[in-house]
């Protein structure tokens, strides 16, 4: 009785430690360029303008399209919560809003963490995982400019932690009607998740297929059917109306015209840069012209060009497989990179533009080959920079290895293993959409990661250090 007491309240100084990281850029960013807190403009990634624009447009005008002024074409490309929420509160309190929010959901992330690892393995593999989840600087970073992962990441979490308990433990440990109402709510969540980031569009297929799993191990097959059956027809329900929208709209039946866009544009890009030692753009312009297809700026930007997105579309999935299978070694490789490049790199250089800095990067070769000839470098970039680099590359690196070894412990504990392999099911579907970004990804790529990461990270810290319990809890 007294740990469930303690541990509430470890839980919350990691909340606050989350909170005082943030707030602590904000006020590095309100002394150096303020101007940033009230501009989501100065954010120089053309999706930023574009979330904003999106829900400007739709709030004020009734459209939801990416046109500046009238005529306000519809738009494909994104789907409408995340432009809803921000351009919600850029209209209530400039870009502070947003990022003021967005600090509000890594801390309520935390919490949601913290209840979703305490269910299936206790309160101190959930306390680590928080923690990690807390101190990830790229996590902070990350809420300061108009980028769907904070909201998408707490809605995945909100709805994990309502419905995988009730998927994944048995029936007789819960009421059935408060069982039936969590999948009700966590459908709903995850149906808002995807149309927060079309990533999550196959994660009810993930949870319903482990759900199945365990039924099976189990012997409860049929109420496992009932239940994933009701947590697909829930979450797939507000996708399906937006896919219906666009197939009235623009006679594509699919939820976004970015999968289609970044198979050809990304992922198959990637091989061509590794092939042929060129740059993202050279690549996705070698594509077009080799398979006579539109070029990645106007099939992204339709609402610019004069052909409509049903003929772009069909034009690029015509050949996409024709693309993908052109240098499948490379390709591979590609994506092989593309995860290094996510899980290894680090948020240093945004932190500097959203200060007004210039980044000095040290290099990575550098780092290995000449590292001293890299730290001086690095301290060229001050105090505040240099230790924002050290502390990523540190915090990186523990939970990596923490993961590792906290999901051996997983796969050798009985009681853990079947929903430990779930959990590593639904890691392994967002490393999966990290080599969607192809050769181009780095740290925002892997930031739906992260949660389910730190899940063994928690785990393997707790079996690591097991004393610590009785130290955190007293």
């Amino acid at each position: 009785m007294l740990a469930s007491k303690r541990i509430p309240r470890a839980l919350i100084v990691v909340v606050l430690i989350c909170l005082a990281i943030n707030l602590g850029i904000a006020a590095l960013v309100a002394v150096d360029r303020p101007e940033y807190l009230a501009d989501y403009r100065l954010s120089k990634n053309p999706d930023c303008l574009d979330y904003v624009l999106l829900g400007e447009n739709l709030l004020l005008h009734g459209h939801f399209s990416r046109c500046a002024q009238p005529p306000y074409l519809p738009d494909m490309v994104r789907t409408p919560i995340y432009p809803v929420f921000a351009g919600a509160l850029e209209l209530m309190g400039k870009a502070g809003a947003i990022y003021f929010a967005q600090i509000g959901l890594q801390a309520a992330s935390c919490v949601l963490l913290f209840l979703l690892v305490r269910a299936f393995f206790g309160p101190m593999p959930a306390f680590w995982a928080a923690a990690l989840f807390a101190t990830d600087l790229a996590l902070a970073v990350n809420n300061f400019w108009p980028m769907s992962e904070s909201l998408f990441v707490f809605l995945v979490l909100a709805s994990a932690a309502v419905t995988l308990p009730v998927l994944l433990t048995p029936r007789d440990e819960n009421d059935s009607d408060r069982r039936g109402w969590r999948l009700v709510g966590g459908g709903v969540l995850l149906g808002a998740a995807i149309l927060t980031r079309p990533a999550g569009l196959y994660l009810p297929l993930v949870y319903s297929a482990g759900c199945l799993g365990i039924g099976v191990y189990r012997q409860r097959l049929g109420s496992a059917v009932r239940m994933a059956s009701v947590l697909l027809l829930i979450s797939l329900i507000p996708p399906a109306l937006w896919i219906a929208r666009n197939a009235t709209t623009f006679s594509v039946p699919k939820l976004t015209a970015v999968e289609t866009n970044n198979l050809l544009y990304f992922v198959g890009a990637g091989a061509y840069q590794v092939r042929h030692g060129v740059g993202l753009e050279e690549a996705q312009a070698m594509i077009a012209e080799e398979f006579h297809v539109a070029p990645y700026v106007e099939v992204q930007n339709a609402h610019a060009s004069n052909r409509s997105v049903a003929e772009l579309n069909a034009e690029l999935r015509a050949v996409q497989w024709d693309v993908l299978g052109k240098y499948p070694a490379h390709l591979a490789l590609s994506s092989v990179m593309a995860l290094t490049k996510a899980s290894f790199s680090h948020a240093t250089g945004q932190l500097a533009e959203m200060l007004g800095r210039q980044w000095v990067a040290p290099g990575t070769r550098s780092l290995v080959l000449h590292p001293m000839d890299a730290t001086k470098r690095l301290w060229q970039n001050g105090p505040v920079l240099s230790a924002a680099f050290i502390w990523q590359l540190a915090h990186v690196a523990v939970a990596l290895g923490a993961a590792l070894f906290g999901l051996a412990c997983v796969m050798r504990d009985r009681q853990a293993r079947a929903v430990g392999l779930v959990l590593l099911a639904v890691l392994g579907y967002f490393y999966l959409i990290v080599a969607m970004f192809g050769f181009e990804a780095y740290w925002r790529c892997r930031i739906p990661v992260l949660p389910f990461l730190y899940v063994f990270s928690g785990y393997g810290i707790s079996r690591l250090f097991p004393s610590a319990e009785s130290r955190a809890c007293s």
